[in-house]
């Protein structure tokens, strides 16, 4: 038998840890002499080994408690089956919550960029609604009628488009983008410096569709300022509109310099 200073030293937990996991039942030494000493033999370093390995995995003191009791009353391999078992089931759980909570904090932060400002009310209703969708790697996709009178390249090319709330590198220079959009909605959507920022927009948008124009324009009329429903997170916002503004003009004025061309 050794000394609990031994046992720690050799296990490379601390005295208290131990001491700790006698209060709580998990580990009794094998020897106390009168003068308080305690000492360990090979079956208490055996359980010392299975404490830390069941730590190691996630569980608490209490669920190893649990565990290393039921022992004596049922069959040890089966024992160990079912409850890491529910130890899986716990984390896969665990993982779904973490990767919802890291999924909500990107996506303020995106909504804070993309508007600009964060209302907090506004911001729980939406992880309200969110709560009852389905997270795809990651994220929560935006979500399109089966109706919608598009091919099924260009659904496609939709489930393609960077989410709010990803890593998706494009996502950055669409949000840099928007910020330039907002420092100039005092200005005539009609001025040469706003359609130079129409143009470049323009430009990235259809990079995004994978050139498909008439996608693209129907997606953006998808993106009605006056709705009340947010097909993307924090869309719904006077950009949105005054960009709808700006495209109009944009448009008309492609389309007349299309026809000049080609006349």
């Amino acid at each position: 038998m050794i000394k609990i200073g031994q046992l720690a030293k050799r296990m490379g937990v601390s005295k208290k840890a131990l001491y700790h996991y006698e209060d709580v039942g998990i580990l009794k030494p094998s020897l106390i002499k009168d003068n308080g000493y305690r000492y360990y033999d090979e079956k208490a370093i055996s359980q010392l080994q299975r404490i830390l390995l069941l730590k190691s995995i996630g569980y608490t003191l209490e669920q190893i408690k649990r565990l290393l009791d039921s022992d004596s009353r049922a069959t040890e391999n089966q024992t160990w089956i079912h409850s890491l078992s529910e130890q899986v089931t716990f984390i896969e759980a665990e993982k779904e919550r973490l990767s919802r909570l890291q999924y909500y904090l990107n996506a303020t932060i995106h909504v804070i960029k993309l508007k600009g400002h964060l209302e907090p009310q506004e911001m729980l209703d939406i992880i309200e609604d969110l709560n009852r969708r389905t997270l795809v790697n990651g994220v929560i996709p935006a979500q399109f009628d089966e109706a919608l009178a598009i091919t099924e390249e260009q659904k496609g090319i939709l489930d393609r488009l960077p989410v709010i709330g990803s890593d998706d590198p494009r996502l950055e220079d669409l949000l840099s983008s928007f910020n330039d959009v907002r420092a100039i909605l005092h200005k005539d959507p009609r001025s040469n410096e706003v359609q130079q920022i129409a143009h470049s927009l323009y430009t990235q948008s259809l990079e995004l569709f994978e050139g498909d124009e008439e996608l693209m324009n129907f997606y953006w009329e998808l993106l009605d300022p006056s709705s009340d429903n947010e097909l993307v997170l924090g869309m719904n916002t006077e950009v949105t509109a005054y960009m709808d503004k700006m495209f109009h003009y944009y448009e008309k004025t492609r389309l007349k310099n299309k026809e000049r061309k080609e006349t």
